[in-house]
C-alpha cells in the first residue's frame, strides 16, 4: 500500500515509526522557533514571518493590524499536526482536504526553516549524498519532506 493515497474519506498518510519520528522531532523543533524570544532579525524568522512592505512605517502599520495571526494560524498547524503524529509508533490517519492543507502549510514551514538555516541553494540540493558532509543529515530531511509535501499535493489534485 502506498504511504499517501486519496481515499473516499480523504487523503491517507502513512509513515512508518522512524518517519513519524522525525516529524515529532521536528514538531517540537518549530515549538521552539515559535515560542522563543527569538530576534525577529534571525534569518529563519524572516522567513518564516516575511515582511509585507519594504516600508518600515507601513510595515508597522501591517503588523498592528495583523497582530499575532500569523503565528495564531502556524501555532494551530504544529498543534493539529502533533496531535495526528501521537506520541511514538507509525501514523496512519486519514485526513480532510483542509486538514491536508493544514499538513502541507507545516511542512511547508519546517521546509523554510531548514533550508535557511543551512542557506540551502541549488547547488547543495542537487549535489549527491555525502555522509561525511556535516549538513548531510539535513539536506536528507528536506528532500523527504520535499517528496512528503509534493506526493501529499499530487494527491490532493485527484
Amino acid at each position: 500500500m502506498p504511504p499517501i493515497e486519496r481515499t473516499d474519506e480523504g487523503l491517507r498518510l502513512q509513515l512508518d515509526g522512524q518517519e513519524a519520528g522525525i516529524l515529532r522531532e521536528l514538531s517540537k523543533e518549530m515549538r521552539l522557533l515559535l515560542t522563543a524570544d527569538i530576534p525577529a532579525q534571525d534569518d529563519v524568522m524572516q522567513r518564516l514571518f516575511p515582511r509585507a512592505h519594504e516600508d518600515d512605517d507601513e510595515e508597522e502599520i501591517y503588523r498592528e493590524l495583523v497582530g499575532n495571526e500569523l503565528a495564531n494560524v502556524k501555532n494551530e498547524a504544529l498543534r493539529m499536526v502533533e496531535g495526528e503524529l501521537g506520541a511514538e509508533g507509525d501514523v496512519d490517519v486519514t485526513l480532510s482536504d483542509e486538514e491536508a492543507e493544514t499538513w502541507l502549510r507545516f511542512l511547508n514551514d519546517l521546509r523554510l526553516a531548514i533550508g535557511t538555516r543551512i542557506e540551502v541553494d541549488e547547488s547543495k540540493m542537487e549535489r549527491p549524498f555525502d555522509p561525511e558532509d556535516p549538513e548531510g543529515p539535513a539536506l536528507s530531511v528536506l528532500h523527504w519532506l520535499g517528496w512528503l509535501q509534493g506526493s501529499m499535493l499530487e494527491m490532493t489534485r485527484r
